[in-house]
C-alpha cells in the first residue's frame, strides 16, 4: 500500500522475507564459490601430477638459450631445466634417444618457451632455420684484422677474451679452422674475406671460420696459384699467390674505385721491377701498428721516414710486406690477378670525395699531380686525407 505522499512501504512480514530470500541467495554464492575452489584446487593437483616429468601445452613465456660448443644432449638437457624451459632431464634424454643420430643439436643461440614438453623443445632445437638466431653484419673490404675484432665484439657480441681465444685456436690448428694455407698462422691478415655474414651470437670462432672459408671459396673461384703464375710470367719476376693477396690489400687502402684498381697493381708491380721503393703509406702503418702498437692512425714522423733500419719503412724499402695489411674483397684479389698494361710508378687520388685518381709514368708527372692535389686540399677546406 501507499502512504499520503505517495511511497511505499513494506510490512515487517515482507522484510523478513526478502532477508530471508538475500541470505539463501548469498549461501548458494557462497556453496557454488566453494565448489569452483575445489574444482580449481582439483585441477592444480591434476596438472601437478600430469606434469610431474613433464610439462604439457604450448609453453609459456619466450626465453632465450645459449647452447656450448661440444655439448652433450645430458648437457643440454640440464641447461633446459635451469632455464625452466624442460621439466625433467630424462625426460629430454629419452626423446633424444628414440630419434637416435637425427637428434644433432648444433651449438649456438636459440629462441625457446619455458615449460616445454621435452619433446617439443627437442624439435624446436632441431628447427634450426626457425629457431637458432643470428645477427646479419657486414665486414667492409679492406678492413684490419683487429678492426674486424672489435666489429665482432660491438655487432656478435662476445668478449675481447673470446676473441682472443679463438685467434689462439687459429693459430694452433690452421686447417681445421679454414685458414688458407697462404697464410702465417702466427700473423693471418689478409685471410679474413670481408663480406655480409649470417652469424651467431658469442661465437667468436665460429664467425672467424665463416670468413676464412669463404676466403678460400674466393680464391679457388680465381685460382690465385694460376693467376700468381700468369702475373710472374707477365712482369719476368715472381710473384707468389701470398704476395698476390699482400698486392690486393695495399690497393684496398689506395683507391676506392674498381677501374683504378688493376692500374694500382700494375704501378706496384713495375716498382718491384726498377727496385723502386714501395713508397706506399698505408704498408708504413700497418707495419709500425704489428712492430710497435702505435696506433694505426697517429701521425708519421719525418724523422721516420728517413729511417732505414726501421723493418717496416716502406717508404725507403723496395720489397713487399711480408704479409698482407689488411683484408681485400674480390674486386682487389681480381686487380692483383689482372693488373692492366701501362708504364705508371706512380698515382694520385685527386678528388677525396669522388676518388678520382691520375696515374703518372715519371716522378717529374707525379710532382705536378701533387701540387693539383695539394690545392684541391686548399679549395675544400682540407677534409680527411689532404696532409
Amino acid at each position: 500500500m501507499a502512504d499520503r505522499n505517495g511511497f511505499s512501504w513494506i510490512s515487517s512480514e515482507g522484510a523478513r522475507r526478502a532477508k530471508s530470500a538475500v541470505a539463501v541467495a548469498l549461501s548458494f554464492v557462497i556453496l557454488l564459490g566453494g565448489a569452483g575452489l575445489v574444482v580449481w584446487k582439483g585441477y592444480s593437483v591434476y596438472m601437478s601430477w600430469r606434469q610431474r616429468e613433464d610439462y604439457i601445452g604450448a609453453g609459456g613465456s619466450q626465453v632465450q638459450i645459449y647452447i656450448p660448443p661440444g655439448s652433450s644432449n645430458p648437457r643440454i638437457a640440464d641447461i633446459l631445466v635451469a632455464a625452466d624451459v624442460i621439466k625433467d632431464p630424462s625426460v629430454f634424454d629419452d626423446e633424444c634417444a628414440k630419434m637416435g643420430d637425427a637428434a644433432a643439436i648444433w651449438a649456438g643461440t636459440y629462441n625457446l618457451k619455458t615449460h616445454l614438453p621435452a619433446k617439443t623443445a627437442l624439435d624446436m632445437l632441431l628447427d634450426r632455420d626457425a629457431n637458432r638466431v643470428t645477427i646479419r653484419w657486414t665486414v667492409p673490404e679492406g678492413t684490419r684484422l683487429s678492426q674486424i675484432e672489435d666489429l665482432m665484439i660491438n655487432e656478435l657480441g662476445v668478449t675481447r677474451e673470446e676473441v682472443d681465444q679463438a685467434r689462439a685456436a687459429i693459430t694452433a690448428d690452421p686447417a681445421g679452422n679454414s685458414l688458407s694455407a697462404y697464410a702465417n698462422p702466427a700473423q693471418p691478415e689478409g685471410y679474413f674475406f670481408p663480406d655480409t655474414y649470417m652469424s651467431e651470437p658469442h661465437d667468436a670462432l665460429g664467425a672467424f671460420r665463416q670468413m676464412t672459408g669463404q676466403f678460400n671459396n674466393v680464391a679457388g673461384e680465381i685460382n690465385l696459384d694460376a693467376a700468381a703464375a700468369n702475373v710472374s710470367a707477365g712482369l719476368g719476376i715472381t710473384i707468389t699467390p701470398q704476395q698476390l693477396v699482400v698486392v690486393a690489400s695495399i690497393i684496398e687502402g689506395e683507391v676506392n674505385r674498381s677501374e683504378y684498381r688493376p692500374m694500382v697493381a700494375r704501378s706496384i708491380y713495375n716498382r718491384l721491377l726498377v727496385g723502386q721503393a714501395l713508397g706506399v703509406e698505408s704498408a708504413f702503418r700497418y707495419g709500425r701498428e704489428i712492430a710497435t702498437g702505435t696506433p694505426y692512425d697517429d701521425e708519421i714522423q719525418v724523422a721516420d721516414q728517413h729511417n732505414p733500419d726501421l723493418p717496416y719503412n716502406f717508404y725507403m724499402k723496395s720489397a713487399l710486406p711480408d704479409t698482407p695489411i689488411a683484408n681485400p674483397g674480390r674486386d682487389a684479389l681480381q686487380a692483383a690477378a689482372n693488373p692492366t698494361p701501362g708504364p705508371w710508378r706512380w698515382w694520385i687520388t685527386q678528388n677525396l670525395f669522388t676518388g678520382e685518381t691520375e696515374f703518372y709514368e715519371t716522378e717529374e708527372a707525379f710532382n705536378e699531380g701533387k701540387l693539383r692535389f695539394d690545392q684541391w686540399c686548399v679549395d675544400n677546406g682540407h677534409p680527411t686525407g689532404c696532409s
